[in-house]
């Protein structure tokens, strides 16, 4: 499916006026704090494809999305076995916290953009009977764990469990005077929970990657402009 989507991008470098467009867009990024000759403070209007096009434009960069989800997910085991705050006023039970939500909220994010997705799937190829509502349901039963406690992260209270409470009571009593001891012990339990929790995030981005897979596989059997050698209005043009 990336295969295809890459090929697909290649060929759009055809259709009239979108490799100017992007040059264009390009240059004013690159030169946003310089006043452009033609600079008039208003900004280029967005790039209008055909019908047909637009659609094709949208399943292939909705799936890319999909695809930059799986991936910041895969992230966060570095951001577990990381702590570059030494020195800081970011304590190690606080690190785990914050990463923790953030792989919460990888989900809850796939989830909408995999819904976003299928609907415009489903308008791309409207011979195809895309069963979002299904695909959906299957995806909310099988994270259903991660969805609610980012659900309750955002909604009631941040996240917190008995092994990151371990580690923040062994920081807490390793500031005391005879905290030494404290110390290798806030160490040793911020290492194993760490670990496990590596362990979790390679064990659920297998998950993911399989709702990835299924989700390519309808692509391409929906998709006919994605086995074409070129797109019907890109080649019409």
């Amino acid at each position: 499916m990336l295969d295809a989507a890459v090929q697909w991008i290649r060929w759009l470098e055809d259709y009239p006026g979108w490799k100017e467009w992007n040059r264009d867009r390009l240059s004013r990024t690159l030169h946003a704090d310089d006043v452009l000759p033609d600079a008039d403070g208003v900004e280029p209007p967005e790039f209008v494809f055909s019908e047909a096009v637009e659609r094709q434009h949208a399943v292939v960069f909705q799936y890319l999305s999909l695809q930059q989800t799986t991936t910041a997910l895969r992230e966060c085991e570095y951001y577990f076995r990381r702590f570059p705050f030494q020195g800081l006023p970011v304590t190690h039970s606080d690190h785990i916290t914050n990463v923790c939500e953030m792989y919460f909220g990888r989900f809850y994010e796939f989830r909408e953009r995999l819904k976003k997705f299928l609907n415009v799937l489903a308008v791309a190829a409207p011979t195809h009977r895309i069963d979002t509502g299904k695909f959906i349901k299957l995806f909310d039963k099988e994270f259903d764990g991660e969805l609610r406690a980012r659900n309750s992260v955002h909604h009631h209270e941040r996240f917190g469990d008995q092994a990151i409470d371990r580690v923040f009571l062994a920081h807490i009593v390793s500031t005391g005077r005879s905290g030494d001891g404290w110390k290798a012990e806030r160490q040793a339990a911020y290492r194993k929970v760490t670990r496990e929790w590596v362990a979790r995030v390679r064990r659920r981005a297998e998950m993911l990657d399989m709702f990835m897979e299924a989700a390519a596989q309808l692509t391409l059997s929906s998709c006919e402009f994605l086995s074409a050698p070129v797109p019907t209005e890109v080649a019409e043009s």
